[in-house]
């Protein structure tokens, strides 16, 4: 392998997701139903045959629970968090009711009140090349949030990508990374 693969997940289900309510930097746990979509994300990627040599994650709950359980299933222990992997802040936003919004309007109200997506896409690119930096050459798996993956791989890969379901899988390698703008 001459590159570095960055596999990126997003964490399981918390309540808030349920709900609708954004949750940005809130750190919320997993519920049931997100422990059982990281245990199928691991099951699933166990089934693959696929190695990993790293598995890292945001420092918030939800997204190291998710790594902790999908680790349990490689057979692979989280080797630590990094802050700029945590989701886009959304301030005084944070627990607002999303319902009823469409998915163009669920964004807009994000970039209105939330951190500019342009500086998750930036903070995003840097910490994705500081990781890689570290695992040179290597399979890294990353448990992060929805919109992080979605605005950060969506720049990496050179497409808008819709809203990440929970346990969702996104991968850019270490040339696509280095030819983002």
């Amino acid at each position: 392998m001459s590159e570095t693969t960055l596999t990126l997940i997003r964490h399981g289900q918390t309540d808030w997701n349920l709900q609708r309510l954004l949750q940005g930097r809130t750190d919320i746990p997993l519920n049931d139903t997100g422990r059982e979509q990281a245990r199928a994300v691991g099951r699933e990627l166990a089934a693959s045959g696929r190695h990993w040599d790293a598995l890292v994650s945001s420092p918030l709950q939800r997204a190291r629970e998710t790594a902790r359980i999908i680790g349990a299933q490689l057979g692979l222990a989280p080797a630590g968090t990094y802050a700029d992997l945590a989701e886009r802040s959304f301030g005084d936003a944070e627990g607002y009711d999303c319902t009823g919004m469409t998915e163009d309007e669920r964004h807009a109200f994000m970039e209105e009140h939330g951190e500019a997506a342009e500086h998750v896409v930036q903070r995003g690119i840097a910490v994705l090349r500081e990781i890689a930096a570290r695992y040179p050459q290597q399979d890294v798996m990353i448990v992060a949030h929805g919109t992080f993956i979605r605005l950060t791989a969506g720049r990496i890969l050179g497409v808008e990508l819709p809203s990440l379901q929970n346990g969702e899988v996104v991968e850019v390698t270490t040339q696509q990374l280095a030819a983002a703008p």
